[in-house]
């Protein structure tokens, strides 16, 4: 399947969902849209080496936070490989910017999955992450505004992928047009 199918399939799918009342992108579409996404990046094959390094971030003590990191990463390891790359699935729980992106560059992490919970510590992180060779990705739209490199909305009842161009610049991402074509801007 090419990945403008697999991007109509799964707004398909979101939207079966939207009719029985889900109110967001749920997580294992965006697992699958973390893994297909990936794809899309110019410079992944080289950020992630041999293993991909994936660290899904909650907010400790935030039920709902925990809840959904938990849902992406078990999502996560029932999908293949992400853009050829075998993949290690870890969780993190936030301390603090300096920590996330200590750790991000010190294990040489691929992507980090920001879940819910986390929207005030996001210009910090984003401030930590200048420079560091990371695809981050917000569990919504806002948090590609404020400083992930890719966020997942809801776009009248239909899946959207936002994409922050200036982040992605700052954190060594190259995306293909295809995507960005595919995406709502911002940054």
């Amino acid at each position: 399947m090419n990945r403008r199918g697999f991007l109509a399939g799964a707004s398909a799918l979101l939207l079966s969902r939207l009719a029985r009342g889900a109110a967001s992108v749920p997580p294992n579409l965006q697992a699958q849209l973390v893994v297909k996404v990936a794809a899309f990046d110019r410079n992944f094959a080289a950020r992630a080496g041999a293993t991909a390094l994936v660290l899904a971030v909650q907010r400790g003590g935030d039920n709902d936070s925990t809840r959904l990191a938990s849902a992406v990463v078990k999502s996560l390891g029932d999908l293949g490989d992400i853009a050829g790359r075998p993949k290690q699935v870890e969780i993190l729980t936030f301390a603090s910017a300096t920590a996330l992106a200590d750790r991000i560059k010190k294990n040489k992490v691929a992507i980090a999955y920001l879940s819910t919970g986390l929207d005030d510590e996001l210009p910090q992180v984003a401030s930590a992450l200048v420079g560091v060779d990371v695809l981050t990705y917000g569990a919504t739209g806002g948090y590609a505004s404020k400083g992930t490199v890719v966020g997942f909305d809801l776009e009248e009842s239909k899946p959207k992928l936002v994409v922050n161009v200036a982040r992605a610049k700052a954190q060594n991402v190259s995306f293909k047009a295809e995507l960005l074509k595919l995406a709502r801007i911002v940054g």
